[in-house]
């Protein structure tokens, strides 16, 4: 009985993560996207800022 709970548990469990990983991907993605284009953006500021690398 006990080993019967027990998967069932994990089943539950696994089945509750497997519905968050698409939205956590989608966040780490965008989040990742969004800091790269931010640095890179913030960059050619300082860079336009400064006049450019001589």
């Amino acid at each position: 009985m006990q080993k019967k709970i027990n998967l069932a548990l994990a089943c539950f469990l696994l089945g509750g993560i497997a519905t968050v990983l698409p939205t956590l991907w989608k966040v780490i993605v965008f989040t990742g996207v969004g800091l790269v284009l931010f640095v890179t953006y913030d960059e050619w500021d300082y860079q336009q800022r400064i006049g450019g690398v001589k």
